[in-house]
């Protein structure tokens, strides 16, 4: 396991109840992509996929009779059950109050990466390890960006389709390592608008099969250990608890709107009697103007 060699503060930008939650349980909920906030940022690869389908066929290196399992692979079949959890460089930007903490009301909780044990290296799907975690910066997709990832794109249909067939062992590594690359990488691309939010995801990725008929494998037990469910309004919200040791907490930050900045005493309290150490846990008051 290769766990991220520089120590930097990300912050999870939080409401007042969820703050409570994850300092009381020790724990950070990671969500199931397709039901998060910015699930239709998961789509923003699929123009470089389309491209790269588009030139392989071209090139006759795809059949046109394979372009339709192409894409029901990349559509269906290859874009579930990862699981993410957002956090941000900066512990004090306006948008992420807006968005993420209550309209300003709530927290930001300033994590040391180190002490959360990420892992780093590249993405791939968690057989060995089930307790894995990693961490990525999201790419801010600006132009020119297509063609630095449609290389990736390229070996993820080789792979798919003919698993590698009539290339050499030097391109199939490539090839595969290519295609775990492409498989995660929708999950932290965003467009270019949203860098102010300087986010980083957290991702989870359990192993879960399906059978021939398209049910869920009897081997999913182990992974069925770690997820759970909310309900919310008309639909079943899968999600795991992402633990972290009490040292990796320390920073807390308040939002602009956040009450309890007449009461440091309270907060103080508060994370003493649920077993942080105050002394090392920094609390500041956002900086931001915003009421």
């Amino acid at each position: 396991m290769s766990t991220c060699q520089e120590d930097q503060m990300i912050y999870h930008y939080c409401s007042t109840s969820g703050f409570f939650n994850i300092l009381r349980n020790q724990c950070l909920w990671l969500t199931e992509a397709s039901f998060t906030n910015d699930a239709w940022e998961n789509r923003m690869l699929d123009p470089i996929f389309e491209q790269a389908l588009e030139d392989l066929a071209e090139e006759g290196e795809v059949r046109r009779d394979q372009l339709d399992t192409a894409r029901d692979l990349y559509y269906h079949h290859s874009a579930c059950f990862i699981y993410l959890g957002c956090f941000s460089e900066a512990g004090d930007i306006l948008p992420q109050w807006r968005s993420y903490a209550d309209d300003g009301q709530g927290f930001a909780i300033g994590f040391s990466s180190r002490e959360m044990d990420f892992d780093c290296s590249t993405v791939h799907l968690n057989a060995d390890f089930a307790n894995k975690y990693y961490l990525k910066k999201v790419i801010y997709m600006k132009e020119g960006y297509a063609e630095h990832f449609l290389p990736l794109a390229r070996n993820w249909i080789r792979m798919r389709l003919n698993r590698g067939k009539h290339l050499n062992e030097r391109e199939i590594r490539r090839a595969i390592a290519d295609d775990a690359a492409f498989s995660s990488l929708r999950y932290y691309c965003k467009d270019a608008s949203f860098a102010s939010e300087k986010e980083l995801r957290a991702l989870w990725l359990p192993v879960l099969l399906k059978d021939e008929e398209g049910n869920m494998a009897a081997g999913n037990r182990k992974a069925y250990r770690q997820i759970h469910f909310r309900p919310e309004a008309s639909r079943l919200v899968p999600y795991t608890e992402m633990p972290f040791a009490k040292s990796a907490v320390r920073e807390v930050v308040l939002g602009p709107k956040n009450d309890m900045k007449d009461h440091p005493d309270i907060l103080k309290m508060f994370l003493a009697a649920n077993g942080y150490d105050d002394r090392n846990v920094r609390i500041r008051v956002s900086k931001s103007s915003y009421r």
